[in-house]
């Protein structure tokens, strides 16, 4: 069985593993209420996974998407409460910003030659940075919550028939992603980059140009998750985003794809990410602080590229018996 197969088969274990056991030990966990409320936050977390995939495919590590959302929910609440522009356009506009911060972590990266942890570590901090130098401010310079009044604005963060556009648009994505990874020139030289740069050097890919591409792609992303996340509370704070960058690799972690790079796809990512969201809402409903959420996190980081690790090694040596074992009609006495 392909390692892939076999990974999106453990993911969906666990995740109806967990669903079945708080729908048994929590009352109000399967109820349709609060499985809308798992999949809008699941949302934001799976689009933040959508973006952070890209990159660790190909090889590299993005902890700026946590800071990247909150800059954009920042900036574009700053936009809809304090001018007259059309939504669509700060819309695009904040969704532009993203890229320009993914080109920014991508040429920290390949210009200066950091390597992903230390260049999106850096970012993450000089992004919430400009977050606290944004925040609102009263008279006296104290930090206050503005809130977002403009209905139209509000109505992205809003559903039909009972499912939020946000929901619809990460599942939009799951599929657009899939198709890039699988279906595209570029999907291939991202898997090729992240299984190994110099090989991939050697064939006449660009690396550079992969790894940039990956990182805009994760900027977006986690843009267009601060805009929705703005949509859905109304006002954006010092501490939007801060931590859902582990989230989302936790949730890359348990969707299959190897942080090592070169392995997994954005269905997986998917699947991650609800486990992830399920996880949280049903500790929540435990009354479990946040100190339990944050060790589930690395638990499940552990645990997975563990499981990623023991999978690798043992097809590795099954290729290595399979090359000592002679074919059919070889060898023998004559």
């Amino acid at each position: 069985m392909k390692q892939g197969t076999l990974r999106r088969m453990v993911s969906v274990a666990l995740l109806l593993l967990f669903v079945v056991f708080f729908s048994v030990t929590a009352d109000s966990f399967l109820t349709w209420r609060n499985i809308n409320s798992i999949l809008r936050e699941a949302s934001v977390v799976g689009l933040l996974s959508i973006g952070v995939s890209f990159v660790i495919i190909g090889g590299g590590i993005d902890l700026s998407t946590g800071a990247v959302l909150g800059l954009s929910a920042m900036v574009t609440s700053r936009f809809v409460t304090n001018t007259w522009i059309p939504i669509w356009s700060i819309v695009l506009a904040a969704l532009a910003m993203g890229l320009i911060l993914g080109l920014f972590n991508g040429l920290l990266v390949v210009k200066l030659g950091l390597s992903e942890l230390i260049a999106s570590f850096a970012a993450m901090y000089v992004y919430r940075g400009f977050v606290y130098l944004l925040a609102y401010r009263d008279a006296g310079g104290h930090l206050i919550t503005k809130t977002v009044q403009d209905r139209q604005f509000l109505s992205i963060g809003g559903n039909i028939g009972g499912i939020y556009y946000m929901s619809v648009i990460w599942l939009l994505l799951l599929i657009l992603g899939t198709f890039i990874l699988k279906k595209t020139t570029f999907g291939t030289y991202i898997y090729a980059v992240g299984t190994s740069q110099k090989a991939a050097r050697l064939s006449g890919i660009s690396v550079e140009k992969i790894k940039v591409g990956t990182f805009m792609i994760s900027g977006v992303c986690s843009a267009l998750a601060g805009v929705f996340l703005l949509a859905w509370q109304g006002s954006a704070g010092l501490n939007s985003g801060s931590g859902m960058e582990f989230q989302a690799i936790a949730a890359v972690a348990v969707g299959g794809i190897v942080l090592s790079g070169g392995r997994g796809d954005t269905v997986g990512v998917g699947i991650g990410s609800l486990f992830m969201i399920v996880v949280v809402n049903g500790l929540y409903k435990f009354g479990l602080p946040i100190e339990v959420q944050t060790i589930v996190y690395g638990a499940v980081i552990i645990i997975m590229s563990v499981f990623d690790a023991m999978y690798i090694r043992i097809m590795e040596q099954q290729r290595i018996a399979d090359r000592k074992t002679p074919a059919a009609g070889e060898g023998g006495t004559v």
